[in-house]
């Protein structure tokens, strides 16, 4: 399969499956055709098209020919698991058995890689808004326990010798890990240089993106937010010479909010949506989660792992529980 087409086939099986295991998706919901999601994604229709047929022979889409393109009913097996999601972990025990890591070993490696202590990660941004939308993520998530740590200054542009280094260094002495987004990643690896503290720069997923560049692409994009910094960081990396198309209304500003045309699709965060009365109801360009990209959420996995099993109590290596259960099944 062609890069391009396999970017695409992953771009739109992700969405889905993630629609179906967050209930934003049922089987028999109507997807966009091959050309609304050529649009959507940037891609040519016929690459598309290729994309929706490798997903209907996976079965997770069905194409009724003018009719358009849907989700395809999903079993449930045990009431419970999708199964999607049965045909995912029948791979991963497919790639363990390759490994010669035999199924009874794998809820041991799963608890050891997870288990031994919840982690201490502090998160450090400049801005509430990205703050919450990643601290809400970090947690429930990778079972990390959150710790934000902000830099005090007034754009991403600031220099770095106006920060407060030393308080900034106190605030991470006591954390396993260190997380930042890629604004404030060169910022944050001196900070943490000598530190001995692992650093992670996380992004955001790119969904988040395309729906940001798609809707300046047809209209005025505006950014529900709670500190005006997110809607400058928005402005900055998505407006170019559109800038004058993204409008930005702080959810403390209660007039502007009443104001908002309630059919118009805005880019509202989650530090907004809290401070927001519940009664205002605004629809979204995209929706809250996930916020990490899956390239963040693997590298902050294989990191999580690393931690913890340097941290874990000397047990049985994973290694020789799996070669125990494959002796064993040689023998029988």
């Amino acid at each position: 399969m062609p890069a391009i087409e396999q970017s695409v086939t992953t771009r739109i099986r992700d969405r889905i499956v993630s629609g179906l295991h967050r209930g934003r998706l049922r089987g028999g919901d109507r997807l966009p055709s091959f050309r609304e999601m050529a649009q959507e994604t940037g891609a040519d229709h016929r690459v598309v098209a290729d994309a929706y047929r490798t997903l209907e022979a996976e079965g997770l889409v069905e194409i009724q020919g003018r009719s358009g393109v849907y989700v395809a009913e999903q079993e449930r097996l045990g009431g419970l698991m999708l199964s999607e999601t049965s045909r995912w972990l029948a791979s991963v025990m497919a790639e363990a058995w390759k490994r010669g890591i035999m199924s009874p070993a794998l809820p041991e490696m799963i608890r050891r890689c997870n288990e031994p202590g919840r982690l201490r990660c502090a998160f450090v941004e400049s801005n509430e808004d990205h703050m919450t939308a990643f601290s809400a993520e970090l947690e429930p998530a990778f079972g990390l326990d959150c710790k934000p740590v902000y830099l005090d200054i007034a754009s991403d542009t600031e220099p770095e010798h106006d920060m407060d280094r030393e308080r900034l260094r106190a605030a991470l002495d006591d954390v396993d890990l260190v997380v930042t987004t890629a604004f404030h990643g060169a910022l944050v690896h001196g900070l943490t240089e000598g530190m001995g503290k692992p650093l992670v720069v996380v992004s955001a997923n790119p969904e988040i993106g395309y729906a940001v560049e798609r809707r300046l692409r047809e209209a005025d994009l505006t950014v529900v937010c709670a500190d005006a910094r997110f809607g400058e960081r928005i402005r900055y990396v998505y407006g170019g010479d559109l800038q004058d198309r993204v409008r930005v209304v702080l959810a403390g500003d209660a007039w502007a909010v009443a104001h908002l045309d309630p059919s118009e699709p805005v880019l509202l965060t989650r530090a907004a949506r809290r401070r927001l009365l519940d009664d205002v109801e605004l629809p979204m360009i995209a929706p809250h989660s996930p916020t990490l990209s899956f390239e963040s959420a693997r590298e902050l996995s294989e990191m999580i792992i690393r931690l913890n099993l340097n941290s874990a109590s000397p047990l049985e290596p994973v290694e020789s529980a799996a070669a125990s259960c494959t002796q064993a099944a040689a023998a029988m």
